[in-house]
């Protein structure tokens, strides 16, 4: 596709091209009003070419916050020096072999990124869509790529019954992805991709946001994948919930003084964006809420895990759906909060103890299971407690949706260990796979990783194709007849092959919640870790 690209309703792009690749960056999919207000789509843009060869403005968010996901990663890539906005930070980036036309109807492969939903940009080094196109068209099944900002903490995520009565409606973030996500549909045909093929992905939270969207009574893509994470993981709040956090918001920045909801819904719209992030804990900002609309109600395992529930809604129009995990993707608990180690052992047990309380000697026994003793050094009982928060927040979760979901469900584990100098080294943690799946690593990589990275991405494009990259899992079942591809380790395996039971043996993942199942549901057992870090 040329470089400068003229379209029937968007005027004229001027992208830009390099190893074989083109790229147009920075599109405005919708304009604000204001940092709270409705994303507005723009669907026509007439006037000057629209200079597409540079990234758009990022959401408003900790400056830091590549860095930290760099650090998790443990590896660096070179830093871009990236401007932040309020109100113009709804933009996408588009990735398309150059040699596509308008007439080429690829596969449409959209990534939400993750960052717990305070952080994170389409631009970001790590996200960089250039070399996964190129090996898109080299393994014969091209791709056009897109990638979308969103609003982030506050401005994403604040609600309160005085914002909603001025007008301004919870879950900002989900909804700015919805419209981007229509904004596709009606023009990626202009850039060679197909409009009725369009595969959503997300990672973390991205991966929980992918799941929200099936929630929609409107079909909205054709396939979902989400990696290390759904809705289970970024668990939406009540509106009581949320008015606590909006007391403590306007307490830390100073605005409880303020005589009139009017008077301090001015000053949130108008207080610089970096004195609200600089001032406000991520953590009463990275829950959606409760809408009745975008978020219907709390998610919950056992209505999830049954095809006949509807829960979600997308069963019965998102026709594939791929699910997985990393083996230790609870690093990114132990590196977010990091106090949840201080007393770990007798904050798990207590909370273990709480979440099931009916049934004690279930509750000893899943405690014992873990290695978790109570009098335990926190040393000792760490990384017990990270396994089963691992098993809680990301392994059940991808069963629970594999099991449930009407169509065909794929399964893979990511076991390939981290490479680098750092706590996780020779470990599978959090993001690690999306290094891999980028290909951005790749120079950092063996030649026995760089395979693990090609069969993973392959897969993906596969599964973009509406082909099957490995048997699907069809009668939601994860007991018999089940089979999910793994990715290494290479250390012990192949870079990649497939595994016939859902947990123990190559699957490297724990039997020990199901192993109680028949006596406690997973909706008790995530419990546990809500109790856990109240504590």
């Amino acid at each position: 596709m040329a470089a400068v690209l003229q379209t029937q309703h968007l005027g004229t792009i001027q992208g830009k091209t390099g190893d074989g690749v083109t790229q147009y960056l920075g599109i405005k999919y919708a304009s604000l009003k204001n940092r709270l207000a409705d994303a507005v789509p723009i669907d026509s843009r007439e006037g000057n070419t629209f200079d597409a060869t540079r990234d758009g403005p990022t959401a408003v968010s900790l400056p830091i916050g590549c860095d930290l996901e760099l650090m998790h990663v443990q590896h660096t890539l070179p830093k871009k020096q990236l401007l932040q906005s309020d109100v113009d930070c709804l933009n996408l980036n588009i990735a398309v072999p150059v040699t596509t036309t308008a007439s080429s109807r690829l596969p449409v492969f959209l990534f939400i990124h993750g960052g717990g939903l305070v952080i994170g940009a389409n631009s970001w080094p790590q996200f960089d869509y250039t070399r996964l196109v190129k090996l898109s068209v080299e393994k014969k099944l091209p791709i056009v790529a897109v990638s979308i900002n969103y609003r982030l903490g506050a401005f994403g995520f604040l609600t309160s019954e005085e914002l909603r009565n001025a007008g301004y409606k919870a879950n900002n973030g989900l909804r700015d992805q919805r419209v981007a996500i229509e904004w596709v549909r009606k023009h990626i045909h202009e850039f060679g991709g197909d409009a009725d093929n369009i595969t959503v992905a997300g990672m973390s939270a991205g991966g929980a946001s992918v799941t929200y969207h099936l929630n929609s009574e409107e079909a909205l893509f054709k396939r979902a994948i989400a990696m290390s994470g759904t809705y289970f993981l970024s668990q939406p709040l009540p509106y009581e919930v949320h008015e606590q956090n909006y007391q403590k918001a306007i307490s830390a920045l100073g605005l409880s003084n303020s005589s009139s909801p009017e008077e301090r819904i001015k000053a949130l719209l108008e207080m610089p964006g970096a004195d609200v992030v600089a001032q406000l804990p991520p953590s009463i900002l990275s829950s959606p809420a409760i809408d009745g609309d975008i978020v219907p109600s709390a998610p919950s395992h056992s209505d999830t895990a049954i095809a006949a529930s509807d829960v979600p809604r997308g069963k019965n129009w998102c026709e594939d759906l791929m699910v997985g995990d990393a083996q230790i993707d609870a690093s990114i608990i132990a590196f977010l909060f990091p106090d949840t180690k201080k007393g770990c052992a007798r904050k798990f047990v207590k909370a273990v103890n709480t979440a099931i309380s009916s049934q004690p000697a279930v509750a000893e026994q899943i405690v014992k299971s873990y290695g978790v003793a109570e009098e335990a050094s926190d040393e000792e009982a760490y990384p017990g407690i990270l396994n089963f928060i691992n098993d809680v927040l990301f392994f059940s979760p991808a069963l629970t949706f594999a099991q449930g979901w009407k169509g065909n469900a794929y399964v893979y584990y990511f076991n390939e260990g981290n490479p680098w100098e750092g706590q996780w080294k020779g470990r599978t943690n959090h993001i690690l796979d999306l290094a891999y799946l980028f290909q951005n690593f790749r120079e950092f990589l063996s030649p026995e990783q760089q395979a693990v990275a090609t069969a993973f991405a392959e897969d993906f494009f596969k599964f973009c194709h509406g082909q099957a990259p490995w048997p699907a899992i069809t009668k939601g079942t994860v007991s018999k007849g089940f089979t999910a591809r793994r990715y290494g380790p290479t250390s012990e395996a192949t870079a990649a092959g497939t595994v016939a039971q859902a947990y123990g043996g190559e699957s490297r993942r724990r039997p020990n919640l199901y192993d109680y199942t028949d006596q406690v549901s997973l909706d008790e057992l995530a419990k546990v870790f809500n109790i856990f870090m109240t504590l």
